[in-house]
C-alpha cells in the first residue's frame, strides 16, 4: 500500500466545550476542545460502532462542524519489511543524536524531549522491564518521532526528488443521526482504559514489545502487559474525551467497548474484580494480496467489539483489570493496549441496583432454586415424619 493510516481523532472546537480547552490528549490538535464519540486506527475501517436506543452521542445547538486529526505515514515504494518499520515511527536523525548507525541511540533532542515527557507515566510494571518507550533517554520510536513531515527512516531521505509526487487522501465516515428526544440517554467515554497505566498514573499511551528468546516455543513469545484501573480514575483520555476527571463512586451504565491494538497485537481484555471477563476484543488480520484495500496482508483491518444491551452497570471506582497481549516474535515498538468504553449516567439507586443487569438475572435465579430447595425438602422432612411412630414420653432412655 502507499500509505498507512497510523490514527484518526475527531474533535470539536464548539464553544459549549471551551472549559474542557486545556486538557491535555497527544493527539489532540490545535484549536480543539473537546474530542467527539469516534476515532481510532486503521482497524476503524472495519469496526462499526452502533449503540443500543436510547443511548446515543449528542451534539449541542450549533455543532456543526468538526475538526480531525489524521495521521498518514508515506509508504510508497516501500518493500513490507520496511514499511512495517516505518509504521511504528522509529525514531531518525531528526529527533535524536546519533552515533555510528540509526540503531545506536545517544539522546533525542531537546524538542522531543518536552513532547515525551518523563516516564512517572508508566505503570511499575514496565518500570520492571525497563521498557524502552518509557524514558526519554530509551526512547528510540513512537508517536513522539512522528510530526508532520518527518522522513520515518533516515535511508529513504536519499532517494526523495526535490519535487515529490503529491497524493490526495479521504476519510469518509458514514453516520447515522436522529433528533434528540426525551428519552435519549447521553453517552459520553469513560477515562479508563491503557494498559500503560494503573490507578494512579495515567498512562504512557504507547509501549514498545521487546522480542522473545530466539528459538522460543509459541507461548513463549507472547509479551503480556497487565494493570488495573478503575472507569473514571487516572486515565489519559487518549480519544480526548471523557467523564469525570476525580474519583467519583457513582454506578453508571455502560453500553459498548472495544479495544486498540497495533500491528502484532493478539488481543486486548478487560475483567472486572480480576477474573470476570467483562470484555475481549480481537483483531481481524488482513489476508489478501499485497494492496488488496482493506484486506492488507498483515494489517488489523477491523477489532472485535462488545455492546451491552441491557447496559452494563458499573461503579466508577470498581477496579477493571486491563490485559494486553502482542506477538513478540519480533520486536514492536510505540505498539497500544486500549479500550474505548461508552458510559452514560444514571439515577443513583441502592446496592441492589446492579442486579439489574450485570449478574442480575444470575443471582435471581439463584434466589429461587434455593427457595424451591428449600421447600422441598421440609415437606419430605414433613412427610417423612408423619409415618414414624410415636415415642412413649413415660420412659426414660438414656444414651
Amino acid at each position: 500500500a502507499d500509505a498507512y493510516l497510523h490514527h484518526h481523532v475527531v474533535f470539536s472546537d464548539h464553544k459549549f466545550y471551551e472549559r474542557e480547552k486545556n486538557w491535555w490528549s497527544p493527539m489532540k490538535p490545535k484549536g480543539a476542545n473537546r474530542g467527539v464519540s469516534f476515532g481510532a486506527g486503521t482497524e476503524s475501517r472495519g469496526t462499526r460502532q452502533a449503540f443500543p436506543s436510547p443511548y446515543r452521542f449528542t451534539t449541542v445547538k450549533g455543532e456543526d462542524s468538526l475538526i480531525a486529526n489524521v495521521h498518514i505515514i508515506n509508504t510508497r515504494s516501500m518493500e513490507a519489511r520496511d514499511a512495517h518499520k516505518c509504521l511504528e515511527c522509529p525514531c531518525s536523525s531528526e529527533d535524536r543524536m546519533l552515533g555510528g548507525n540509526d540503531d545506536n541511540v545517544t539522546a533525542l533532542f531537546s524538542a522531543v524531549v518536552p513532547r515525551k515527557g518523563s516516564e512517572n507515566h508508566c505503570n511499575s510494571f514496565l518500570l520492571a522491564e525497563d521498557n524502552t518507550s518509557c524514558s526519554p533517554s530509551a526512547y528510540f520510536g513512537g508517536l513522539y518521532c512522528c510530526e508532520d513531515g518527518e522522513y520515518c527512516m533516515d535511508a529513504f531521505k536519499d532517494d526523495v526528488p526535490d519535487k515529490p509526487e503529491k497524493s490526495t487522501y479521504h476519510l469518509r465516515y458514514t453516520i447515522e443521526y436522529e433528533p434528540v428526544s426525551r428519552d435519549t440517554k447521553p453517552l459520553y467515554l469513560a477515562a479508563c482504559c491503557d494498559a500503560t497505566g494503573d490507578v494512579d498514573l495515567p498512562g504512557n499511551i504507547e509501549y514498545d514489545i521487546p522480542q522473545c528468546a530466539p528459538g522460543g516455543e509459541d507461548e513463549d513469545c507472547v509479551h503480556v502487559l497487565e494493570t488495573t484501573q478503575t472507569l473514571h480514575g487516572a486515565s489519559s483520555d487518549v480519544f480526548g474525551t471523557g467523564g469525570s476527571r476525580s474519583e467519583e463512586d457513582k454506578y453508571v451504565e455502560v453500553v459498548y467497548m472495544v479495544g486498540h491494538l497495533h500491528r502484532g497485537g493478539i488481543s486486548v481484555a478487560l475483567y472486572l474484580n480480576d477474573t470476570e471477563l467483562l470484555c475481549e476484543s480481537l483483531p481481524t488480520y488482513g489476508s489478501g494480496e499485497p494492496g488488496e484495500i482493506g484486506n492488507e496482508p498483515g494489517y488489523i483491518n477491523s477489532m472485535s467489539s462488545c455492546t451491552f444491551d441491557p447496559p452494563l452497570v458499573l461503579r466508577t471506582t470498581e477496579k477493571i483489570r486491563v490485559v494486553g497481549k502482542y506477538n513478540s516474535s519480533e520486536p514492536h515498538q510505540g505498539v497500544m493496549s486500549l479500550f474505548y468504553i461508552a458510559v452514560s449516567d444514571m439515577p443513583q439507586e441502592p446496592e441492589d441496583v446492579r442486579s439489574r443487569t450485570h449478574g442480575g438475572s444470575v443471582l435471581v435465579a439463584t434466589a429461587v432454586g434455593l427457595a424451591l430447595l428449600a421447600a422441598i425438602l421440609h415437606w419430605r422432612r414433613y412427610d417423612k415424619r408423619r409415618q414414624y411412630d410415636a415415642v412413649d414420653t413415660s420412659i426414660n432412655i438414656e444414651v
